[in-house]
């Protein structure tokens, strides 16, 4: 096991996920590396075991709910212990998709730290359309990157799943907009949140000097959070989107976009 609760990191694809990871690990008491992607799958899995199987592992294997997240729980936490032990710092993971199970995984770690970046939903669908991923199974373009309306509606299951948590007092939510123009206090108050002290804080201020661009394969913006931190993509939206694409994003995502100040 590790030797703290690991935290879990997640937003929507292109919110600055990857930024917030390069901060934390920067503090030099948290290990956040590249993402692995295995917690939303595992999470995925322990959900529909739970939901599909449980009577029949508590009827006739004598399996609790708890002994059910426990043993998930140990999965996942034997990927974070070669790096728990090679670095002896608390470990954190960083994977997008983390959001959309964090209800599952607020069951598998009760003491864990969630930890969310939102940002404008306009700007991660310009983001989102500018990106070549493809379909790992297909190798077709994913509907994300070329369809502003799927994007939207990945950015609205990521919020509403994050919003979902905003009572559990181990829940902490940050904007990327905020992180970008004043970092300082975005993360101080982050920070405050996991029990970091000052030197971490100006540690995590100067992230982009010990950031490995080149560690993280699944990481598209690696490149640009190796340079200081900026605000160049805030708003990007206005010049990325075209009319049919705006409308198509609010006529999806405006409720969400109002509800969080955007629009």
């Amino acid at each position: 096991m590790t030797r703290s609760a690991p935290i879990f990191i997640g937003g929507a694809p292109r919110s600055g996920t990857t930024l917030l990871r390069a901060i934390v690990n920067a503090s030099g008491t948290i290990a956040c590396g590249p993402e692995a992607r295995i917690v939303p799958a595992l999470a995925a899995l322990s959900a529909q075991v739970e939901a599909m199987h449980m009577p029949v592992l508590q009827a006739q294997y004598g399996l609790a709910p708890a002994a059910l997240h426990d043993r998930f729980a140990t999965a996942i936490n034997a990927f974070f212990e070669p790096m728990a032990e090679a670095t002896g710092r608390r470990v954190a993971e960083k994977t997008p998709a983390n959001i959309l199970h964090f209800a599952q995984l607020r069951r598998l770690f009760p003491h864990s730290p969630l930890v969310a970046i939102v940002r404008d939903g306009r700007d991660v669908v310009a983001s989102l359309l500018s990106m070549d991923w493809t379909d790992a199974r297909t190798g077709a373009p994913m509907d994300i990157v070329r369809d502003a309306g799927a994007a939207a509606r990945l950015w609205v299951a990521s919020i509403e799943a994050g919003e979902a948590m905003r009572g559990d007092p181990n829940y902490f939510e940050l904007r990327y907009e905020s992180l970008v123009t004043h970092p300082r206090d975005t993360i101080s108050g982050l920070f405050a949140f996991l029990g970091q002290d000052q030197e971490a804080i100006e540690a995590a201020l100067d992230h982009a000097s010990g950031f490995e661009a080149g560690a993280g394969e699944n990481e598209s913006s690696a490149e640009r959070v190796s340079r200081p931190i900026d605000t160049a993509a805030i708003g990007r939206w206005e010049s990325d989107l075209d009319q049919l694409q705006r409308n198509l994003v609010l006529s999806i995502a405006g409720p969400a976009l109002s509800r969080l100040g955007y629009v």
